[in-house]
Parts: structure tokens; sequence; C-alpha cells
């Protein structure tokens, strides 16, 4: 991996967990910092329907409440010099209302490079599912 690379890694990640606390601390100027304006949410719960930048900074300074969000097994791939795809297992404690929405969360999010630094254009949500046997036997079970 070049340094170049490695350091937009590094800020990515950084954006990221800054676009996690602002959601904790229901901060609206760093979420509207981090999040581009063309923004997208995909659920797989509902795969036909997204939830633009202002629905969700509007749930999440309203009724989406998180107390606690950390990432695991954080990989990215460059797609190009200004898009940057970022996947992980997002772990978090939250409420959407009376809802419970804690647990964990395979996420896939795109970064793009802009004026104001790297900004997340899209995240992708799914719960992820147990390791099944086709998974074991193309990596190994050691490395499952």
């Amino acid at each position: 991996m070049s340094a170049e690379s490695a350091n937009d890694f590094d800020n990515i990640l950084s954006a990221s967990e800054r676009w996690m606390g602002a959601w904790r601390d229901k901060n609206r100027r760093a979420l509207e910092s981090v999040m581009a304006v063309d923004y997208s949410l995909v659920v797989a719960t509902a795969p036909h329907y997204h939830f633009d930048r202002e629905t969700w900074i509007e749930l999440a300074l309203g009724s989406y409440t998180c107390t606690r969000f950390s990432y695991e097994h954080v990989q990215f791939h460059r797609l190009s010099s200004d898009i940057v795809a970022m996947s992980s297992v997002a772990d978090q404690d939250a409420s959407l209302g009376r809802e419970d929405r804690s647990g964990r969360f395979f996420l896939t999010d795109i970064w793009r490079r802009s004026g104001q630094g790297w900004q997340v254009c899209a995240r992708y949500s799914a719960p992820p599912s147990e390791v099944d046997r086709t998974i074991t036997y193309m990596v190994g079970a050691e490395r499952t």
C-alpha cells in the first residue's frame, strides 16, 4: 500500500469516527461537515428505499440515539483517486424511539474526497450473518 493510500485511509477512518461521535453527541454541524449533500443510506431490511442526508440527520438529532459505537474489521478499497469504499462491522448501543437498535451491523461506506476533505456519500447496512460452510471452505477454518 502506498503512503498516500495509508494516509487517506487513516483520514477516512478518523472522519468516520467523528461522524459516529457527532451522532452520539447530537452535533448537527459535525454531521453536516462529514456527510456529503447527496448522502444516501440503504438498509438490508428495506433495500427498495433510501434515507437521504436530511432525513438521517433529523433522525440522528431526534429519536435515533446512540450511546456507544465502535468499528471492527475495517477494510478499505480505493475505487479511484477520490473515491474509497470502507467496509466494517459496527457494534453499537442505540435506539430509535422505543425500538432497540443495539447490535452488530455489516457496513459499507463510500467516501469521496471534496474541497472539505473526505465526506461519506453512501452507507449500506445489514446485520451480519453467521459464517457459512462456503466461506469456511474458501478461506479455511483457521481464518473464519
